[in-house]
C-alpha cells in the first residue's frame, strides 16, 4: 500500500476527503446556519469536525442539539468534539486537525457560512496546482447580508518565498474560511500556534517560510460576517494587545520592504486599533488612532476607507 499523504498519490484520487473544521463557541443560530451551508456543498466526500470551546454544560447541551438536528433534517454526518476547559480559537482548531482525517484541511468559523461549490472548486484547484496550501478572495457581510467589503487578492502575481512574504506583511493572506491545506503539510509546520489574535496571520507566515507549493484562487465562495459585538473566539481587550504584537512581529521583517510598504503596514496598523477602539465606543482614542493612521500615508488611508463599501 502507497502512503495517502504522498501528493502524487493524493493527485491520482479524483475525490480526496477534505476535512472541515468548525470551531465554536457562545453560538448558536450562527452555528446552524454555518452546518446547513455545509449540507449543501457539492462536493461529497466531506468530513465536517464541530469543535465545541464553550466548557459550560448548558452551552455544550445546545450544541449538541444542533448537531442532532443537523444530522436528522440536514442528513450530514458530525464528529462532535468538547474541550473540557476553554482552549481558545488557535487551539481549538488545532484540536479538529488532531482528529481529522481527510487528505486536505479547511476551515469554517461558527458565524460564517460556504457557498454551495466552497469546497469543490478550492481542492480541485489545490490538485490541478499540486498545492500544499491555498487561498482564496473573501467577502466580508453585515447585518442582513449587507456586502461591507470584497478582499480580492489581485495583488498576488509571483508565487515565489521572497514575494509572498511581503504580499502578506503588507496585506494579510488571511481569513480562515478561505484557506485550505493539505493535512500532511500543516502538520509539517506545525498547525495554529498558541495565540488567539492573529493565529491565522502566523500560521500563514509559517506556511509560506516552510517553503511549500501555493496557489491563489481567485474566487470569493464564503460569507464572513462582521460583528459590532465583542462576543467570539478571537475578540474583545485582547484584540489591541494582539494587534500591537503583531505589528513588532512585522517590524523585524521591515529590512525586506520597501519605504512605501513599511509606510502601508503602519497605516494599517493604526487604522486597525482605530477600529477596534471604535467597537469599545473609546471615540477619543479612535479619533486619535485615525488621525494617525491618515497622517502616515494620507492616500493609503482614503483608498482603505473607501474599499468598505
Amino acid at each position: 500500500m502507497g502512503d495517502k499523504n504522498n501528493p502524487n498519490n493524493i493527485q491520482k484520487s479524483n475525490n480526496p476527503k477534505v476535512s472541515i473544521i468548525v470551531a465554536t463557541y457562545r453560538r448558536d443560530r450562527e452555528l446552524e446556519r454555518a452546518l446547513i451551508s455545509l449540507s449543501d456543498q457539492t462536493y461529497d466526500n466531506l468530513e465536517i469536525i464541530v469543535v465545541d470551546d464553550n466548557a459550560d454544560k448548558i452551552w455544550n447541551k445546545k450544541v449538541e442539539e444542533i448537531i442532532s438536528n443537523s444530522r436528522a433534517f440536514y442528513r450530514i454526518d458530525v464528529i462532535y468534539l468538547k474541550n473540557m476547559i476553554n482552549q481558545g480559537s488557535a487551539e481549538t482548531r488545532n484540536v479538529g486537525i488532531r482528529a481529522a482525517s481527510g487528505d486536505y484541511i479547511t476551515f469554517l468559523d461558527d458565524d460564517d457560512l460556504y457557498l454551495p461549490n466552497k469546497v469543490k472548486i478550492q481542492v480541485e484547484h489545490m490538485i490541478e496546482n499540486s498545492a500544499d496550501y491555498s487561498l482564496s478572495d473573501l467577502c466580508l457581510y453585515i447585518g442582513n447580508d449587507i456586502l461591507i467589503e470584497k478582499r480580492v487578492r489581485n495583488y498576488i502575481k509571483d508565487y515565489s518565498v521572497d514575494s509572498l512574504l511581503k504580499y502578506h506583511l503588507v496585506h494579510h493572506m488571511t481569513g480562515t474560511d478561505v484557506m485550505m491545506f493539505r493535512k500532511s503539510y500543516l502538520f509539517a509546520i506545525g498547525l495554529f500556534p498558541a495565540i488567539n489574535v492573529g493565529d491565522e496571520f502566523y500560521l500563514m507566515h509559517k506556511a509560506i517560510e516552510g517553503m511549500g507549493k501555493f496557489c491563489y484562487l481567485p474566487s470569493c465562495d464564503v460569507k464572513a460576517y462582521v460583528h459590532v459585538d465583542i462576543g467570539g473566539l478571537s475578540s474583545g481587550d485582547g484584540k489591541i494587545k494582539g494587534e500591537n504584537d503583531l505589528f513588532v512581529y512585522k517590524k523585524r521583517y521591515f529590512n525586506r520592504l520597501s519605504k512605501k510598504e513599511k509606510r502601508y503596514i503602519r497605516m494599517r496598523h493604526f487604522a486597525v486599533i482605530a477600529y477596534a477602539e471604535l467597537r469599545r465606543k473609546n471615540y477619543i482614542l479612535f479619533t486619535n488612532k485615525c488621525m494617525k493612521s491618515f497622517i502616515v500615508s494620507p492616500i493609503d488611508f482614503i483608498k482603505l476607507i473607501l474599499q468598505r463599501k
